[in-house]
């Protein structure tokens, strides 16, 4: 189907039993390195968009829809005058104030993980350099599929079959203050972003964290000891097993 997800829980957890979260859903995608098969990216990059809801459609009056995807290939208007926004697309991103960028193509998103992938990616390509890079302070950090090929329906308008929806909530929502600091919600979205009707739609939320940028109280700990925030340094981000910087080099993606 467009959106296989799938409950994952203890018997998934490879740390200690004791400290492993609770059930939530996941996209059921293979990984990548399998040839001839729809994969999921599973580098930590993904861990703060991997937390797909279904039948929850995140909505918020104050949010701005950056784009709507829905296969293109014939240049579809429909009777309301929606298109989608131009895909395929290559996206340019850097993730730290080394000098060398990235880029990564997309083709028009036609799974819900295909709509996350695209939303995660989307912010780090629009992330600023006095900013650390931070993909948390602008672009997508909230995503929306609707999962019914004859279309879903919400509060305004129906929304194309198979379609992905790419929005921003303000980061001093409230809500997503709450997500901020509980990223582990797995239970749903919290109510105050969840639009009425919401059954044909899958949707979750990405690079809704904490970091030295957004978080006063992170930025006064990654100083202490005469760190910095963004310090690549003395801060570590990546090698195997991966290490995180917990916020205080903010592209970091955990």
């Amino acid at each position: 189907g467009s959106c296989p997800l799938k409950k994952v829980g203890l018997e998934d957890w490879v740390g200690l039993k004791s400290e492993a979260p609770p059930p939530r859903w996941s996209f059921d995608t293979q990984p990548c390195g399998y040839p001839s098969v729809t994969c999921m990216d599973t580098s930590p990059d993904m861990a703060n968009c991997d937390n797909p809801f279904p039948d929850a459609n995140i909505y918020h009056k104050d949010e701005t829809v950056i784009a709507t995807y829905f296969d293109d290939s014939f240049n579809r208007t429909l009777e309301d005058g929606t298109k989608s926004a131009p895909c395929p697309l290559n996206l340019i991103y850097q993730t730290s104030l080394q000098e060398y960028t990235h880029m990564k193509s997309f083709d028009c998103p036609v799974t819900c993980y295909d709509c996350a992938n695209l939303c995660r990616v989307q912010a780090m390509s629009v992330a600023k350099a006095d900013q650390m890079f931070d993909p948390t302070m602008q672009g997508c950090n909230a995503w929306v599929f609707c999962t019914n090929p004859n279309g879903c329906a919400n509060s305004e308008k129906t929304m194309p079959g198979f379609s992905c929806t790419l929005k921003r909530i303000p980061l001093d929502n409230p809500d997503i203050q709450e997500q901020m600091r509980a990223p582990s919600n797995w239970d749903g979205p919290p109510a105050g972003l969840v639009a009425a009707g919401s059954g044909d739609f899958v949707s979750g939320f990405c690079n809704v964290r904490e970091t030295c940028v957004n978080t006063e109280s992170v930025r006064d700990r990654c100083e202490l000891g005469g760190q910095e925030c963004g310090n690549e340094q003395d801060y570590a981000c990546g090698g195997y097993p991966y290490q995180c910087s917990d916020g205080c080099i903010p592209s970091c993606p955990c």
